[in-house]
């Protein structure tokens, strides 16, 4: 059963379908949130929704320099759209992984080597960590609402420690790195709701389409990074 399992996530079938789904549930939220005129962040959000599956499906299956390289873009429109949408996190995350993907083009290779976290590993990562509570403890509030709920800044600090350490990580090509990226979407997806149900940005629901993708695609890679079934 586990090779089954393997052998269909490492599938081009599974690859098509994931995309095909993503796609067509980008498009839908599109449509929804289309309210008569396009404005940029309608066409921006749609954009990095696209661009934003092929990055993760791509790192998924190892593909270290193309992906790399398409995150620097990706990371691009997801730093402008966070920004709009009002979520701390993921904007200074945009900003981080847009340099960390900078890096991993010139320094990955054609396909991603995934090897155990060393000790070194664990030291950058709270360096990132301490890092990144500073930035947020400075410059938060110059984004976030100020009538935002405790427990959305809360999740927006959460999200953004949680996703720059599994970045690092996944850079690094440490299989451990997507279960920090599961454990990010669980967050995003409050986040995205909360926005749509407070009817703060119609076009969330684009993201929170590209989050439900993004969780099935980081099981899929958590489970061929640590090579779970592989034969």
């Amino acid at each position: 059963m586990k090779q089954g399992i393997y052998r269909v996530l490492k599938s081009k079938t599974w690859d098509t379908l994931w995309l095909i789904l993503g796609i067509a549930l980008v498009v839908a939220s599109t449509y929804y949130s289309y309210e008569g005129t396009f404005d940029l962040l309608l066409v921006t959000s749609f954009i990095g929704g696209i661009l934003g599956m092929v990055i993760v499906l791509l790192f998924a299956n190892q593909y270290g320099k193309t992906a790399s390289g398409l995150g620097v873009v990706g990371a691009i429109f997801d730093t402008f759209n966070n920004y709009r949408f009002g979520l701390l996190g993921n904007v200074f995350v945009g900003i981080y992984c847009a340099a960390l993907y900078l890096k991993g083009f010139f320094t990955m290779g054609k396909e991603i080597e995934v090897t155990k976290v060393t000790k070194s590993n664990l030291y950058i990562s709270a360096v990132i960590a301490l890092v990144g509570s500073v930035v947020l403890y400075f410059y938060g509030g110059t984004i976030l609402p100020g009538d935002a709920p405790m427990w959305v800044i809360i999740f927006n600090v959460l999200v953004f420690l949680v996703q720059v350490i599994s970045q690092y990580l996944m850079v690094e090509g440490k299989a451990i790195s997507w279960i920090g990226w599961i454990l990010a979407n669980f967050i995003n997806l409050a986040l995205q709701i909360y926005i749509i149900v407070q009817g703060n940005s119609p076009t969330a629901m684009i993201y929170l389409s590209m989050t439900i993708m993004y969780q099935l695609n980081s099981i899929k890679a958590a489970i061929l990074w640590f090579g779970y079934g592989e034969e």
